[in-house]
């Protein structure tokens, strides 16, 4: 009787160690939480339109209209290790909204994905008549590297529309100072601008100084600061 009894024991122990080494259901769900790359990043989907940038545009137009920011596509998720991209994040499709006061929609576009895609903090738009055109201009930025950032000039048209200013020769500007989604840049002469760029690889800090002619900003000077 003792020998049965010890057998069921012994027999009842090596069933109880084999389920131990199965894996868990909750290893599973923790698994599912992290990014395709493995990293400990969950993320959540977005259902519907995130503003990451709201500018009321009552001073520089006279109406009561704003121009948002929104992320229409992607997802948020928190990254909290050391990057550019530390800490949250939203992620995916962006787009120019233009609004007014009681949220009726008067402009919608895209902005190019594979120049905007990523932003880890609000920020607000500074706004300027670079051209001398009489339409308001801004400039919105993603990160570039740790010298500066890269930024594209747009405009707003008298009737809500938003056209991108081009810059003779190159895709972007870069500039060095700004913050990563915003820059205020400085007039030059009549119908310009001017920014700072650092050059690494000389340690010095150059200046660009554009003017508008033939329907593009140009670049006319640069001289080290």
């Amino acid at each position: 009787m003792m020998r049965q009894l010890g057998t069921i024991l012994l027999v009842f122990l090596v069933i109880l160690v084999l389920t131990a080494c199965q894996p868990s259901n909750l290893s599973k769900t923790k698994l599912s939480d992290k990014e395709p790359d493995g990293s400990n990043k969950p993320a959540i989907e977005i259902q519907g339109p995130m503003t990451v940038s709201q500018n009321p545009l009552f001073a520089y137009v006279g109406e009561y209209i704003y121009l948002d920011v929104v992320l229409v596509d992607g997802r948020y998720y928190e990254d909290w290790n050391p990057s550019p991209f530390m800490g949250r994040n939203w992620q995916g499709s962006f787009q120019f909204l233009i609004r007014d006061a009681d949220d009726h929609i008067l402009h919608r576009s895209d902005i190019e994905n594979t120049f905007f895609q990523q932003v880890n903090q609000f920020f607000d738009l500074s706004f300027a008549d670079y051209n001398g055109d009489g339409d308001i201009d801004f400039a919105l930025g993603q990160y570039g590297t740790s010298n500066g950032n890269i930024y594209h000039l747009y405009t707003i048209r008298e009737d809500h529309s938003i056209d991108k200013l081009e810059i003779a020769g190159r895709q972007e500007l870069f500039a060095s100072g700004g913050s990563r989604n915003s820059i205020e840049l400085q007039a030059w002469g009549d119908h310009g601008f001017e920014l700072d760029y650092y050059d690494n690889s000389i340690g010095k800090t150059f200046t660009n100084r554009y003017t508008w002619e033939n329907n593009q900003f140009k670049l006319q000077e640069t001289s080290e600061k």
